[in-house]
């Protein structure tokens, strides 16, 4: 299942820096995404991992990472949350399986709004 569109993000410095240089070096590389989904009072619902190769980087329409099984997964783009991976082996929690080397690392908290 992928999470697809991303009409808006909030960062939650409430800047709106953007590195036009960084999210092109992106591209093709391996990414490693912890997500965190929380409710409007920081209460966790749920964690996620996603891995895969960078295939496309814009302000609006997010990251999109294809992951190995062939699906591709969006997420925000904020681009401070992302940061060059330590080498090692990286254990995913919901799976068997492991990463080798990514080049990156991101962990990002999914807040759903508060409905009325």
């Amino acid at each position: 299942m992928a999470w697809r569109a991303i009409a808006e993000f909030e960062s939650l410095e409430g800047d709106d820096r953007w590195d036009g240089e960084f999210a092109e070096d992106l591209v093709g590389c391996t990414l490693l995404a912890g997500l965190t989904y929380v409710d409007h009072d920081n209460q966790l619902l749920r964690r996620q991992q996603v891995f895969g190769t960078v295939v496309s980087v814009d302000r609006q329409a997010g990251i999109l990472v294809r992951q190995e099984t062939g699906d591709d997964f969006t997420i925000a783009p904020v681009l401070d949350a992302i940061e060059p991976a330590q080498p090692g082996i990286y254990q995913l929690a919901d799976e068997d399986t492991a990463v080798e080397d990514p080049d990156f690392t991101a962990l990002l908290t999914i807040r759903a709004p508060l409905r009325s």
